[in-house]
């Protein structure tokens, strides 16, 4: 998969049996701990935002064929990727450090429905804290989520973004 990411390509990873979820979009980072994504949002045909698994997570993927690239209407790629330092995302505990004051969702194996979202306050090699927000952006206090029970980790996308500009985070 680490060809992929120097290439960039399109892919779409499945995390079943452990989520039940795929994820489609610009493979940035692949190795033996993380895979990151630049999502692909097919109802704009353009990227939004980042998701970050475990590679170990990944079951299996998928290279897009070349007629699928027809259903990019926009690539916003180059100047999303230019927000963040793509070196920093080497597995959970750096990725986390490069987010922290940013807000994060976050998917847990308990329950691959319910997320968190939160602001990164801190984070250590087993464990992130975070001020968790709720949909109605009222805060709900400071959690810690231990690293070893996070399934997915989405940032920057339009979610998030609705969610900072409400709350004035950042």
């Amino acid at each position: 998969m680490e060809e992929l990411a120097e290439k960039r390509l399109i892919i779409d990873i499945d995390l079943a049996p452990n989520v039940d979820d795929v994820y489609t979009g610009k493979c940035l980072v692949a190795n033996s701990k993380i895979v990151m994504l630049l999502n692909f949002d097919e109802a704009n045909g353009e990227f939004d935002g980042f998701t970050i698994v475990k590679n170990s997570d990944v079951e299996k993927y998928r290279n897009w064929e070349e007629d699928e690239y027809a259903d990019l209407k926009n690539d916003n790629s180059e100047s999303l990727i230019a927000t963040i330092e793509l070196n920093k995302f080497s597995d959970l505990e750096s990725s986390f450090k490069s987010l922290v004051n940013k807000l994060v969702s976050l998917f847990t194996y308990d329950d691959d429905d319910v997320f968190v979202v939160g602001k990164v306050l801190s984070v250590d090699y087993y464990s992130v804290e975070l001020y968790l927000v709720d949909k109605y952006f009222k805060g709900l206090g400071i959690k810690v989520i231990k690293l070893i029970d996070i399934s997915h980790i989405g940032f920057d996308t339009q979610y998030e973004r609705k969610i900072r500009k409400k709350l004035k985070l950042l």
